[in-house]
């Protein structure tokens, strides 16, 4: 067991993609941080900046270079940049899925997963160990996305686009069980599909497809989507980096734990009960 989790380990720090996946994160982080804006994928979602203010948006747009961008910026006022980015952290899901690749799709493409169970590894223990230590290298980027970005920020913009440090990892941990559940979805698509193209041809465009299609529905007949808006994967991570209502808070962390509990089960069952060729 140990043997394998150390194989897990050293293949990761073996490839490039590992590397790769970090230095995204650098690199957004220092767009964001220039920028003094918090880049997202996917719909729009809540922010410090108020796109409905005319003029302020009217100069941005006629802002020709970063400096004349960063001024503009500067000129609405300071506010919690960190915040921002925590809240956009939707970014990370797309890295997740490389993550989870490296760690679990491999073993199927190259068949390895047979002669690992044909040892001494259960279908149990290989499940348990897998999505163990996907979630910890899972949880490492995302608190290395919080605490990178938010030493850059004060580096670059000071403490006027800051929050505390005791903020970040507060709003950083109550996103957390949405966090895993997300992570177990992709846990349970590999389980479920075992094929590497089908994981990334339905895991990449899952979320904003997801976005579009209830957005669709529920404009065409007229329907309340104050649910989707508050629980969306996307909205709910970004309505946690700025909520201050612990009811919202313990909804979503329940929902997060019914989602790691779900498709944990739904991913092993599968496993457990299928023929590994």
């Amino acid at each position: 067991m140990i043997n394998m989790i150390k194989a897990d380990f050293f293949r990761i720090l073996k490839g490039k993609a590992i590397y790769m996946i970090f230095l995204v994160v650098i690199i957004l982080g220092i767009v964001s941080a220039v920028g003094i804006s918090a880049g997202h994928i996917g719909i729009s979602t809540s922010s410090n900046i108020d796109v409905n203010d005319a003029e302020f948006m009217k100069k941005l747009s006629a802002a020709k270079t970063l400096k004349d961008v960063r001024n503009v910026m500067k000129s609405g006022g300071e506010f919690p940049l960190d915040k921002d980015v925590i809240g956009q952290n939707i970014n990370l899901y797309y890295l997740f899925i490389v993550v989870v690749v490296i760690i679990l799709c491999v073993d199927f493409s190259n068949k390895s997963i047979k002669n690992t169970l044909s040892s001494a590894i259960t279908r149990k223990k290989y499940y348990y160990f897998k999505t163990i230590t996907i979630f910890a290298i899972c949880t490492v980027l995302v608190l290395f996305n919080t605490y990178f970005f938010y030493f850059l920020n004060i580096l670059i913009n000071g403490k006027g686009f800051s929050s505390s440090l005791l903020d970040v990892t507060k709003l950083t941990i109550i996103q957390l069980p949405l966090i895993y559940g997300i992570i177990s979805l992709l846990i349970c698509f590999v389980f479920v599909l075992k094929k590497t193209s089908l994981f990334n041809a339905i895991a990449i465009p899952f979320i904003m497809a997801v976005q579009l299609l209830v957005i669709g529905i529920t404009s065409l007949f007229r329907l309340d989507a104050s649910w989707f808006y508050n629980y969306e994967f996307q909205f709910a991570l970004s309505k946690l980096s700025s909520s201050i209502d612990s009811s919202y808070i313990i909804k979503c962390s329940l929902l997060g734990l019914f989602y790691i509990v779900l498709f944990n089960v739904i991913g092993y069952y599968s496993f457990k009960n299928t023929e590994i060729k």
